[in-house]
């Protein structure tokens, strides 16, 4: 019932938005009786659907239909200036001036020798490309996700981030990620730059909730963004930009099979016509439990505190991987009111049904619902207003399916209302803001399940200066309220120097902060509800705080791209958990010691001619977690990912295949155990090098069918149980097929 339920809800919301454009259409035809009609080519003059086509200094745009033909309707007759764009090419800024009978204009793109000019928004408030950012910004594109052909966000991101780990934790058994030292409290996950409420793991958000089909691009700020984004951004950002419509009508149908390690099922709508845009996705995703057993017992060494040393091998282990039953549903709808003023808003709902866990009397059931209205006013040139609210609420649930009783343990809840302003004025840019945080919390972990609020608020202020052609600067401040904390300065400095017309080079300075969380401050938890020790929050505890320096080069000519980053990651009142020394196990929240971080980045690509594209990327991360003189993090140092990806088009037909593989370093950790006698003894413990490799093959057929065949794990690696802290453990190769129905070419619409 639910399944057709979610179905009839697609079809209304999809077939709504096309009526409402045909009634707009008949409204407006006298006022908005101008046009600019043309069509957009490729180099091999063939028709480019789905290009688009914005009026500079207005909200007017367009996308282009099936034939790459596209239509704006204006209200005057002047000139206007037409950005017309496309992934992979070469944008380009025409001059045009509509008229009752306009002429048509012939566009035609070239395709781009990298991705220099493609234009990121996360590293400042101006939408910039990114040659011109002064921070370093990693993106991960439409065309590289089709390519990987990912079952979900955790995989997509380990194959193109080298130094990202996702681990799997023993007790919410959710996936956790480390990015260059960084844990998941410290890397803030956006969607179409909003934050998102809810915990999966320790710290981190539920990943599950990202659904691949519904996403656009990927980009990757690395280094403490806290002057922007506020608490937990010190070690980077990663926001998910998500689709929307691109061209009068769309329509796609996408089949993901992998048998038990995967399924996924999505269909999507958009309108983009006159002044109305809609875009309407719904996805099913379902993958299979599977359990991973060791042979043998992870082996170790124990050295004592008096010099002797001891090696023993633990009991062989496993490790179960729960699947899921995931519907999602995303609905976006856009409105141009005039040249001046436009609306968005946008709704989502996420709900997934976890397999029951071993031993327990109850079934995990995740659920989450958004809305996100946002109103953009251009008040004059090159002046932008946006006022904005976020409402996310976020729940889990226990189903105790024999007796049919359901709970709510954990809830959360966060309201963001914003209003940014940008305006460019000579060679200076300069953005304000202000941003509330309005968040409940109703958590198992907190005594009696009880629920907390938090409130905090923010302003913010940078300027983006052009100094010269060739130097620009971007300075700084946000300062945040928090009804606990009170008043928090957080500043950032960034500096891009084009030495000459291939090297650039990148300098910054950014201080970052992290509050300390409301599960933090007051949790109250029984571990494991038998008694065994408490884990206690800290309502005395401090913000964490961080220094770091980042210094980066680029060197660019024609289809090669090379850059190397260095970031230095100082922190001070770092937040761990400590025993209460009363002489029970009891633990609590503390700030404990000062800790840093240093990483080292290389990314090698490069685009030939005849349609092949090599990515080779190399991180280096020294996280030293000093504990009696010796390391104890569980951060690889060394990792790297590559890349191969072949595309070519014969006659009608376009074919694709994409090499993929990740790589990480062996390496040696500590672990403290005191003895009996009050002595110390030091566990080394060793994890092995691991590669994963996925390979996948691809057809466009005319009239819009797509063809995929893949293999994931490719050497078909099978981790150990006793290593899934570190990764999430593969049980070896998948095959997977794909099949995707364009409908709209499919019809020629």
């Amino acid at each position: 019932m639910r399944r057709v339920l979610c179905s009839l809800l697609f079809l209304l919301a999809a077939a709504v938005p096309t009526v409402l454009a045909e009634e707009v259409d008949e409204r407006d035809s006298n006022r908005y009786r101008y046009s600019i009609l043309g069509d957009v080519v490729d180099e091999n003059g063939q028709p480019m659907p789905g290009a688009t086509v914005r009026v500079l200094g207005t909200t007017f745009g367009a996308g282009t239909d099936s034939d790459g033909e596209f239509v704006i309707r204006l209200e005057n007759a002047k000139e206007y200036t037409l950005l017309v764009s496309f992934i992979g090419y070469e944008s380009q800024e025409i001059k045009a001036v509509p008229a009752v009978r306009p002429p048509r204009l012939h566009i035609r793109l070239v395709p781009s020798s990298n991705q220099l000019n493609d234009v990121v928004v996360t590293g400042s408030f101006v939408a910039k490309p990114l040659k011109e950012v002064p921070v370093l910004t990693r993106v991960i594109s439409q065309k590289e996700i089709q390519a990987l052909n990912p079952m979900n966000v955790e995989t997509l991101l380990q194959y193109e981030l080298p130094g990202l780990q996702i681990g799997y934790n023993s007790m919410s058994q959710m996936p956790e990620i480390s990015y260059q030292g960084m844990d998941g409290e410290y890397m803030l996950f956006l969607i179409d730059g909003e934050r998102v409420s809810g915990e999966g793991a320790d710290h981190n958000v539920d990943f599950t909730r990202f659904n691949v089909d519904d996403i656009e691009r990927i980009e990757v700020i690395k280094g403490a963004q806290s002057t922007i984004y506020g608490s937990n951004a010190l070690g980077g950002v990663i926001n998910i930009i998500t689709k929307t419509a691109n061209r009068p009508f769309s329509g796609n149908l996408n089949a993901r099979y992998a048998g038990s390690n995967g399924q996924k099922y999505t269909a999507s709508t958009g309108v983009k016509k006159n002044r109305l845009t809609s875009y309407t996705s719904l996805t099913y995703r379902t993958k299979d439990t599977y359990e991973i057993g060791d042979e043998v017992g992870k082996t170790t060494v124990t050295e004592g505190s008096d010099g002797s040393s001891a090696e023993e091998q633990a009991d062989a282990g496993s490790t179960t991987v729960y699947g899921y039953n995931i519907w999602d549903f995303l609905q976006k709808i856009g409105y141009t009111c005039n040249e001046k003023l436009n609306a968005d808003l946008k709704g989502s709902f996420y709900r997934n049904k976890r397999d029951k866990r071993v031993g327990k009397m109850y079934q995990d059931i995740f659920l989450d619902y958004t809305l996100n209205g946002k109103v953009t006013y251009l008040p004059g040139e090159k002046q932008q207003l946006v006022i904005g609210y976020i409402y996310d609420n976020y729940q889990k649930n226990q189903d105790y399916f024999l007796s049919g009783k359901k709970t709510t343990d954990y809830r959360n809840i966060k309201q963001t209302p914003r209003i940014d302003y940008t305006g460019t004025f000579g060679k200076h840019t300069v953005s304000v803001g202000f941003e509330g945080d309005f968040e409940y919390l109703k958590h198992y972990m907190l005594e009696d399940s009880s629920h907390v609020n938090n409130q905090l608020y923010a302003f913010y202020a940078q300027e983006d200066w052009d100094i010269l052609d060739e130097l620009n600067i971007v300075a700084g401040v946000r300062a945040d309220y928090h009804e606990k904390y009170h008043w928090h300065v957080t500043p950032k400095v960034s500096l891009l120097w084009h030495f000459c017309d291939h090297v650039s080079f990148r300098a910054g300075y950014a201080q970052g902060f992290r509050s300390p969380s409301l599960k933090e401050l007051y949790q109250a938890y029984d571990m494991g509800g038998m008694g065994w020790f408490m884990l206690y929050g800290n309502p005395d505890l401090k913000p964490e705080t961080s220094n770091q320096v980042s210094l980066s080069g680029e060197f660019t000519k024609g289809g090669l791209n090379m850059s190397v980053s260095f970031a230095h990651n100082r922190f001070r009142n770092k937040i761990a958990y400590m025993s209460l020394g009363d002489g029970s196990s009891d633990m609590q929240y503390v700030n404990a010691d000062n800790a840093k971080t240093t990483a080292l980045e290389t990314i090698l690509r490069y685009r030939f001619g005849f349609g092949l594209i090599l990515t080779g990327s190399y991180a280096y991360t020294n996280d030293y977690e000093e504990v009696d003189g010796r390391n104890t993090s569980l951060v690889r140092p060394h990792t790297a990912t590559f890349n191969a990806m072949y595309s070519h088009k014969f006659g009608k037909i376009g074919f694709n295949c994409s090499l993929n593989g990740q790589w990480g370093a062996k390496f040696d950790t500590y672990t403290r155990n005191q003895n009996d006698d009050g002595t110390y003894a030091y566990e080394i413990t060793t994890y092995d090098a691991r590669t994963m490799c996925s390979l996948n093959t691809g057809v466009t057929l005319p009239k819009g069918i797509s063809l995929n065949l893949g293999i994931d794990n490719l050497f078909n690696y099978k981790d150990k149980a006793a290593d899934s802290s570190l990764q999430v453990p593969q049980k070896g190769i998948s095959v997977i097929g794909t099949v995707n129905l364009n409908i709209a070419d499919m019809f020629g619409l």
